[in-house]
């Protein structure tokens, strides 16, 4: 059996009953073919669960110092042949570099726009010295690779462009997806829902404009934005002087603000389940996206969906077949999509039916275990 090293960004809480499944339908199985070692984030450093390893470093400034020793330490006593680094950034350097020390093999995954994404997902000090610095490590990770996984079309293409000659592999993020396939109590009710963190590249800001003119023909719905994150107090002061001045009239009153719009904050994955099988309709007002899980768990309860045609989104969403597309950053585009969908019920069920079709043709948790053991130990 090989020994492989998972080197990752990924907080792991293994108190979160939801998040533990999730993660034990992908790493138990892995186990039973391989050695496997997670070095990763979060409180605790050693767990012994599934027949893994888990390594966990808490996430502060110190974090990648520790990461690559700790990461050293374990390719060196623990004999790794295959190290599986989570992008072509941090991870992938590091993993380069241990690559080439340990002669192992080198997986590179690539999530997202390794390019701007960490720009638009947050905040950054150094700007400048960073935009410099993430073209050199994603040019020599992606360049000592021996495999890079991508998990939409549009990321390997952008890939090949500094690495033509790997060997590519493109398939999806793991995603749970049994628990939304078996769920029977599936409704279409008086709200569309956005689930993802509160944060720039989410585009957010752009639905709470779009919203403000949605609310205007269809008092009765309501939306309900489920996450966290560091626009979450901005994003309610901007929906608080959008909805609190704005007089709409439902039967005889004017809506209060709560009537209009819901943050529910970080819930668990079986509320979001829940609220996923009830609302009328997903929506993704991304600035940037890999090949997103919430459109993915959306669709498989049969759920239409409204979101940015921006990265590996048209994978999934087609347009008028499976959901809506819109222009990424422009609240009119999106309003009059959500206009369009929200008069009209029988093609929001019939797109969401085409979409869970999709997603029982084309995702499971098999065909991902399949592709990834092809990917890691059989060839």
């Amino acid at each position: 059996m090989k020994n492989i090293l998972f080197i990752s960004v990924t907080r792991y809480n293994f108190q979160e009953q939801g998040k533990v499944e999730h993660f034990e339908k992908k790493f138990k199985p892995l186990a039973q073919k391989a050695r496997i070692f997670v070095l990763a984030k979060g409180q605790g450093f050693h767990y012994k669960i599934w027949n893994c390893d888990f390594y966990l470093l808490k996430p502060n400034f110190l974090f990648w110092l520790r990461a690559f020793f700790l990461a050293f330490y374990l390719c060196w006593m623990k004999k790794i042949d295959v190290i599986v680094s989570q992008s072509p950034l941090a991870e992938g350097f590091c993993g380069a570099i241990l690559s080439k020390i340990f002669k192992a093999e080198l997986v590179v995954e690539i999530h997202g726009d390794w390019m701007e994404g960490p720009f638009l997902s947050k905040k950054r000090k150094g700007e400048k010295l960073l935009r410099k610095l993430i073209p050199f490590l994603a040019k020599f990770s992606l360049r000592s690779a021996h495999k890079i996984r991508a998990v939409a079309e549009y990321l390997k293409i952008e890939a090949q462009k500094i690495a033509p000659e790997k060997p590519y592999f493109v398939f999806h993020t793991f995603t749970n997806l049994d628990i939304f396939l078996a769920e029977k109590n599936i409704a279409f009710e008086n709200f569309i829902l956005f689930v993802g963190q509160l944060a720039k590249v989410k585009g957010v800001n752009f639905l709470l404009d779009a919203w403000a003119e949605v609310i205007k023909e269809f008092p009765n719905f309501k939306l309900v934005i489920v996450g966290d994150g560091e626009e979450y107090n901005q994003l309610k002061i901007k929906s608080e002087k959008l909805f609190g001045k704005l007089r709409v009239v439902s039967g005889a009153e004017p809506l209060k603000i709560n009537e209009i719009i819901d943050f529910r904050g970080k819930v668990s994955l079986g509320e979001v389940k829940n609220l996923m099988a009830r609302c009328y309709c997903l929506v993704l007002p991304s600035l940037s996206e890999g090949l997103p899980r919430v459109i993915i768990e959306a669709m498989a309860l049969g759920k239409s969906v409204v979101a940015s045609n921006v990265g590996g989104i048209p994978d999934l969403v087609k347009d008028n077949e499976t959901g809506l597309l819109v222009k990424p950053a422009d609240s009119e585009d999106l309003a009059n999509k959500l206009k369009f969908l929200l008069g009209n019920q029988k093609l929001a069920e019939k797109l969401g039916q085409q979409a869970r079709q999709m997603v029982l043709k084309n995702f499971s948790n098999q065909q991902y275990l399949d592709d990834y053991l092809r990917m890691l130990i059989e060839l």
